[in-house]
């Protein structure tokens, strides 16, 4: 990704709210140093809205992915 904001394709968000959907306890909440705690349905709203927040919660999962299909996730997760 440039360093330039690109806009999220609505593809991605829907990717996102899968995987937060799929994989998320409702019971968990995600604190990413805004301040609040967000739960599960608080998240999708974000991601849905696409504003910083929502921004935030893609790019994380986006780098996951990432890492996950590079190899670089198992390559760390090993050295410990």
């Amino acid at each position: 990704m440039s360093e330039e904001k690109q806009e999220i394709s609505e593809k991605i968000k829907q990717l996102v709210i899968a995987r937060i959907e799929t994989q998320m306890p409702s019971n968990l909440k995600l604190s990413m140093g805004f301040g609040n705690s967000l739960t599960k349905e608080e998240m999708i709203e974000h991601v849905k809205a696409g504003d910083e927040q929502g921004e935030h919660i893609v790019n994380m999962h986006l780098n996951f992915i990432k890492a996950l299909t590079s190899g670089k996730l198992m390559k760390e997760v090993n050295s410990v």
